[in-house]
């Protein structure tokens, strides 16, 4: 995969390189920026094409860099919350296991757990089916 995806970049660098190559009037020719707005102006020393290409390409990676950094302290406080409530509930959890051993190694409360066949499900049980006398009930009619 490795190898595949290095080829497809060699790809990329060779087209964008014949790009630049064939175009190397343009990105050599030198521009100057000129900024209006009315009430005053500023104009940009005369640079290549490349080196404004360039600029921008630099700003657009320092903004998104910047954004990056923003994202990942948000994420590093949510990470600290997170780990905080595990550690929490882990606690609760041995807490609670605990009690729970106490609770069953009790041999007075072992011998009554042993007695009662009832099944270990927090579920409540499903009401049992009644059956009537009348061998065909009248089918209920919708209310109004």
């Amino acid at each position: 995969m490795k190898t595949i995806k290095f080829l497809i970049l060699l790809i990329i660098l060779g087209l964008a390189g014949l790009l630049i190559y064939q175009n190397i009037d343009y990105f050599t020719s030198k521009e100057m920026l000129t900024l209006n707005l009315k009430f005053t102006g500023w104009t940009a020393p005369e640079l290549p094409n490349w080196a404004f290409w360039g600029i921008c390409l630099g700003l657009g990676l320092l903004i998104t860099g910047i954004k990056g950094l923003g994202t990942a302290f948000g994420l590093g406080r949510e990470i600290k919350k997170k780990d905080k409530q595990i550690s929490e509930l882990t606690a609760l959890n041995t807490d609670l296991q605990a009690r729970l051993d106490v609770f069953l190694h009790d041999p007075y409360i072992k011998k009554g757990l042993s007695d009662t066949k009832e099944p270990e499900t927090d579920l409540p049980a499903p009401p049992e089916p009644t059956q009537s006398d009348d061998p065909d009930p009248a089918p209920s009619t919708p209310k109004e």
